[in-house]
Protein backbone atom coordinates (compact mmCIF):
# COMPACT_ATOMS: atom_id res chain seq x y z
CA UNK A 1 0.00 0.00 0.00
CA UNK A 2 2.63 2.51 1.09
CA UNK A 3 4.39 1.94 -2.71
CA UNK A 4 1.23 2.56 -3.98
CA UNK A 5 0.52 5.77 -2.29
CA UNK A 6 4.36 6.80 -2.63
CA UNK A 7 4.15 5.90 -6.92
CA UNK A 8 0.89 8.49 -6.79
CA UNK A 9 2.96 11.08 -5.04
CA UNK A 10 5.32 10.63 -7.83
CA UNK A 11 3.32 10.94 -10.99
CA UNK A 12 1.80 14.33 -9.28
CA UNK A 13 5.37 15.31 -8.76
CA UNK A 14 5.93 15.27 -5.41
CA UNK A 15 8.02 13.22 -4.04
CA UNK A 16 11.13 11.40 -5.94
CA UNK A 17 12.65 8.45 -5.75
CA UNK A 18 16.53 7.74 -5.35
CA UNK A 19 18.60 4.86 -5.59
CA UNK A 20 21.52 3.35 -4.15
CA UNK A 21 23.43 4.94 -1.64
CA UNK A 22 21.25 6.97 0.74
CA UNK A 23 18.41 5.37 -1.60
CA UNK A 24 14.85 6.53 -0.39
CA UNK A 25 12.15 9.04 -1.24
CA UNK A 26 12.17 12.98 -0.99
CA UNK A 27 9.78 16.07 -1.30
CA UNK A 28 10.46 17.32 -4.83
CA UNK A 29 9.99 21.19 -3.33
CA UNK A 30 9.83 22.64 0.29
CA UNK A 31 7.41 21.42 2.79
CA UNK A 32 5.69 24.60 3.00
CA UNK A 33 5.07 25.09 -0.44
CA UNK A 34 2.97 21.74 -0.87
CA UNK A 35 -0.68 21.86 -0.08
CA UNK A 36 -2.55 18.90 1.77
CA UNK A 37 -4.72 19.37 -1.16
CA UNK A 38 -2.01 18.66 -3.83
CA UNK A 39 -1.83 15.62 -1.81
CA UNK A 40 -4.85 14.43 -1.70
CA UNK A 41 -5.71 14.81 -5.21
CA UNK A 42 -2.61 13.02 -5.89
CA UNK A 43 -3.76 10.10 -3.63
CA UNK A 44 -7.91 10.75 -4.21
CA UNK A 45 -9.61 7.66 -5.60
CA UNK A 46 -13.14 8.84 -5.69
CA UNK A 47 -13.00 11.12 -2.62
CA UNK A 48 -14.21 10.41 1.06
CA UNK A 49 -17.42 9.84 0.44
CA UNK A 50 -19.05 7.03 -1.72
CA UNK A 51 -22.72 5.99 -2.98
CA UNK A 52 -23.46 2.49 -2.85
CA UNK A 53 -22.48 0.65 -5.88
CA UNK A 54 -25.78 -0.45 -6.89
CA UNK A 55 -28.63 1.80 -7.64
CA UNK A 56 -31.28 1.61 -4.96
CA UNK A 57 -34.85 0.83 -6.74
CA UNK A 58 -37.05 3.42 -8.63
CA UNK A 59 -40.44 2.43 -6.56
CA UNK A 60 -38.99 3.17 -2.83
CA UNK A 61 -40.20 6.14 -1.35
CA UNK A 62 -36.70 7.23 -0.17
CA UNK A 63 -34.55 5.40 -3.11
CA UNK A 64 -35.50 7.43 -5.77
CA UNK A 65 -34.78 10.71 -4.42
CA UNK A 66 -31.05 9.69 -1.62
CA UNK A 67 -28.48 9.73 -4.22
CA UNK A 68 -28.83 13.39 -5.90
CA UNK A 69 -29.70 14.36 -2.17
CA UNK A 70 -26.48 12.60 -0.91
CA UNK A 71 -24.50 13.78 -4.15
CA UNK A 72 -25.60 17.70 -3.10
CA UNK A 73 -24.23 17.22 0.77
CA UNK A 74 -21.35 15.37 -0.51
CA UNK A 75 -20.49 18.02 -3.06
CA UNK A 76 -21.11 20.91 -0.61
CA UNK A 77 -18.48 18.84 1.66
CA UNK A 78 -15.88 18.01 -0.55
CA UNK A 79 -15.63 21.86 -1.25
CA UNK A 80 -15.32 22.78 2.28
CA UNK A 81 -12.86 20.31 3.16
CA UNK A 82 -10.91 21.36 -0.55
CA UNK A 83 -10.42 24.61 0.85
CA UNK A 84 -9.40 23.82 3.75
CA UNK A 85 -6.83 21.13 2.91
CA UNK A 86 -5.40 24.14 -0.05
CA UNK A 87 -4.22 26.76 3.18
CA UNK A 88 -2.41 23.57 4.86
CA UNK A 89 0.55 22.91 3.67
CA UNK A 90 3.03 19.70 4.64
CA UNK A 91 5.12 22.37 6.65
CA UNK A 92 2.21 22.88 8.81
CA UNK A 93 1.41 18.99 9.51
CA UNK A 94 4.63 18.40 10.48
CA UNK A 95 5.13 21.19 12.87
CA UNK A 96 1.69 20.08 14.28
CA UNK A 97 2.97 16.47 14.37
CA UNK A 98 6.50 17.27 16.09
CA UNK A 99 4.43 19.62 18.69
CA UNK A 100 2.62 16.51 19.84
CA UNK A 101 6.29 14.74 20.91
CA UNK A 102 6.06 13.95 24.25
CA UNK A 103 9.17 15.05 26.66
CA UNK A 104 11.65 12.85 27.71
CA UNK A 105 10.20 11.32 30.98
CA UNK A 106 12.94 8.92 31.58
CA UNK A 107 14.59 9.43 35.27
CA UNK A 108 18.27 8.53 35.47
Amino acid sequence: MIRRCLGDLRKAGLVQAKRGAGAGWTLTREPESISLLEVYLAMESGGPFGMHRTPPKADCPVGFGIRPALQQVYSGLEQQMQQYLTGTTIADLLRDVLAQQQPNTHAF
